[in-house]
């Protein structure tokens, strides 16, 4: 009878002396031939049992799914603010022509915003990108306008530090950001899933 002397590494299939606890190859852990406490993952590692993987998908897939809300947030503040702008330039009391462009881009960011909100809720990972970049290119834009205002008024501006962005751009973007790590890590581990290691 012929002793087994290799193991094949559960992430790479390389095999390995048996009694290794890294792989010579990939340098991941290896399966100990005796039980063991739990293994503590770091930030950026995935599970490699079928369990693991269970709970960390879950708890990878719920925060990707935070983009969502964060996408609605901006499409009903988006939506309030455009109408309140509408009605005050509609009750000033002045024959105010309104610009058709006012129309098209106050209500037309809230109208992408809403159709994010809804692309969200079955493909949270790309909503969330693009609704990243649709509104750091908007709070960019917006601080621009204001410190060219600044410069042109010479008065302070609006936001945190007169630059015209504020507490609800930053966590926004904090929200979006992090939902996309998670998306990006929990299509990792589908992947990893998927390739039965």
């Amino acid at each position: 009878m012929t002793q087994i002397t290799t193991q094949p590494c559960p992430h790479c299939g390389q095999p390995n002396p048996i009694g290794s606890t890294f792989c010579s190859s990939c340098g991941k852990a290896l399966p100990m031939g005796m039980p063991t406490g739990p293994r503590v993952l770091g930030a950026g590692d995935l599970a490699s049992t079928a369990a693991g993987q269970k709970l960390q998908g879950d708890e990878l897939h719920k925060q990707s799914r935070k983009a969502s809300g964060a996408l609605l947030a901006v499409a009903i503040i988006q939506t309030v603010a455009s109408g309140i702008a509408l009605a005050v330039i509609q009750g000033s009391g002045r024959a105010v022509a309104i610009p058709p462009i006012f129309f098209v881009v106050t209500f037309g960011i809230a109208a992408l915003f809403w159709g994010l909100w809804f692309w969200s809720r079955s493909q949270p990972l790309p909503a969330a990108i693009v609704g990243l970049v649709l509104y750091a290119t908007l709070v960019v834009l917006n601080v621009i306008s204001n410190v060219s205002q600044m410069n042109a008024t010479g008065g302070p501006g609006t936001g945190l530090g007169g630059i015209g962005i504020g507490w609800i751009d930053i966590l926004i973007i904090i929200v979006l950001s992090q939902a996309i790590q998670a998306g990006t890590r929990y299509r990792k581990l589908l992947a990893q899933q998927q390739a039965g290691y």
